[in-house]
């Protein structure tokens, strides 16, 4: 199946001369690839390369790194990205035009350093984050505990947390549209947590970038959900956060068969079968 029509002005299959689909997959260690005990090379990017390729889907990556390729990948120029490990939403928000001084910045001003236009001027951004954010139970904004953290077995502070983690999110996704206000943004919930504590707070944040999401496409916005959330937990057993095989040993970052899973849930919306508003007809915020 090919993109559907009107979907992306620039994308068509490859049986056609239209210009190629560019897509900036945007995000985390997840985007980047890890996995417990090695790493995963190309993450859900190197299946998902396949699964367009395989539809007739023109397309190329873009991004600042090249970081964790795969031979597939490599082969076909398809190696870049900005799945930056260890990332916060805060981060990202600084790096597209500012700096947010990590170790990974890659020079910063992602989308406002001179020529960033001609470098990253994608058609669709791929966004997975905030796990990072739940990991470090970062809201040191709101919160002034002794490590500067939130409690998250507190109910009452869970549940702040996620606001302030899904207004973050909000933010960035705003940035991004106005600062390349063609593209389509395709934002996935996070993968599960499948560890004691962090669990629930997963999950109430997954049920929070859905209402998001759809408050988001209500205002013209072109945002659309990648719920891979729903899609790991899918054929859980009774009492389990998240079905067999999917998450390596670290219970937070996919194995091979979950980043194929994850690119089959960002390909679902790439091949037209979840659309999301025109880009070219969005509403500026």
């Amino acid at each position: 199946m090919g993109v559907a029509a009107g979907l992306f002005p620039a994308a068509a299959s490859t049986t056609t001369t239209a210009a190629t689909l560019r897509i900036w997959p945007l995000g985390d260690s997840i985007t980047l690839g890890t996995s417990a005990p090695q790493n995963s090379p190309g993450g859900y990017r190197t299946p998902l390369d396949q699964i367009l390729t395989q539809a007739g889907v023109a397309h190329h990556f873009v991004g600042m790194s090249r970081d964790n390729s795969s031979p597939t990948l490599d082969v076909g120029d398809e190696a870049r990205h900005d799945g930056h490990g260890g990332y916060r939403i805060d981060q990202i928000r600084r790096d597209l035009d500012g700096v947010a001084h990590a170790w990974n910045d890659v020079g910063g001003r992602w989308l406002t350093r001179a020529g960033a236009v001609g470098e990253l001027n994608p058609d669709v951004v791929l966004v997975h984050l905030g796990t990072n954010d739940i990991l470090q139970r970062w809201d040191t904004r709101r919160y002034r505990s002794r490590d500067g953290r939130v409690d998250l077995a507190v109910v009452g502070q869970r549940q702040t947390f996620v606001v302030d983690l899904t207004a973050r999110l909000s933010d960035l996704l705003l940035r991004i549209h106005v600062l390349r206000p063609r593209a389509a943004i395709v934002v996935a919930t996070a993968v599960p947590i499948d560890l004691p504590g962090y669990a629930e707070a997963a999950a109430d944040y997954a049920a929070s970038v859905r209402v998001l999401v759809d408050r988001l496409r209500a205002r013209g916005l072109p945002v659309v959900l990648a719920d891979a959330y729903s899609a790991f937990v899918a054929g859980a057993p009774p009492g389990a956060h998240v079905a067999p095989g999917l998450l390596s040993n670290d219970d937070v970052h996919p194995t091979a068969a979950g980043y194929a899973l994850l690119a089959r849930t960002f390909a679902d919306v790439l091949e037209g079968r979840t659309l999301p508003v025109p880009a070219s007809r969005g509403k500026r915020p």
